[in-house]
């Protein structure tokens, strides 16, 4: 599948298939826009989730979050067969275990992302997991860190998705607590992807919301 970039990923950490799929009809507003189904999404629901999805919108980019950190060949599998056109790996999981996810996944055409959350060197893992021929990587700053720490991926990764964007040949995605005043710093920089959860999904008009933020990544 053909992926416009840049593009907004949202983000759908909600725990209810009911309001997944209420938010994912507002915020598709263009091909502009991913679809991901969250990792509490998916665990709570089940993989399930990401073929209702893919029903609502035939022709979306549907990103499973899976944050897979072993048997990769099967949860690459489980995430492409029920419809995902992305599926997500861990950078801290064994090299073994991305190579198994990005075989299940050529074989059904989906896409490997490898988030690197909580990796103690992003960017030395960025080039390590672009060798094994993933494609895309993900620098992430998890909820719990945002929390506990007050700051976003902006804040706390910068330097690393900068120097990235330079020397991957591979698109660059950024999440963790993105907001809309962060979005064009990110894009001149060279992400391709920007991920956007509670900022759209919590906000009171998340169509409206989604729209800013694609005219803002536009722009």
């Amino acid at each position: 599948m053909k992926f416009n970039f840049p593009a907004l990923q949202v983000a759908l950490d909600v725990t209810d298939g009911k309001m997944a799929e209420d938010l994912a009809l507002k915020c598709w507003v263009d091909d502009h826009v991913w679809i991901e189904a969250g990792t509490p999404l998916i665990k709570s629901v089940g993989v399930s989730v990401i073929g209702r999805l893919r029903r609502l919108l035939p022709d979306a980019v549907i990103f499973a979050d899976m944050k897979c950190i072993d048997a990769g060949f099967v949860e690459a599998e489980l995430a492409s067969i029920s419809g995902a056109n992305l599926m997500s790996v861990l950078g801290i999981a064994n090299d073994a275990t991305i190579l198994e996810a990005i075989k299940a996944c050529r074989r059904y055409g989906t896409g490997v992302v490898v988030d690197l959350i909580s990796t103690s060197n992003p960017l030395k893992r960025a080039f390590e997991v672009q060798e094994l021929g993933i494609d895309i990587v993900c620098f992430h700053t998890g909820i719990d860190v945002q929390k506990y720490m007050g700051v976003s991926a902006y804040e706390s990764l910068i330097d690393y998705i900068s120097k990235a964007c330079k020397s991957l040949n591979i698109p660059v995605a950024v999440a963790g607590g993105i907001t809309l005043d962060k979005v064009r710093p990110l894009i001149d920089a060279g992400v391709k992807i920007i991920v956007v959860g509670s900022a759209i999904t919590k906000s009171s008009d998340p169509r409206e919301t989604t729209i800013k933020f694609v005219n803002e990544i536009l722009r």
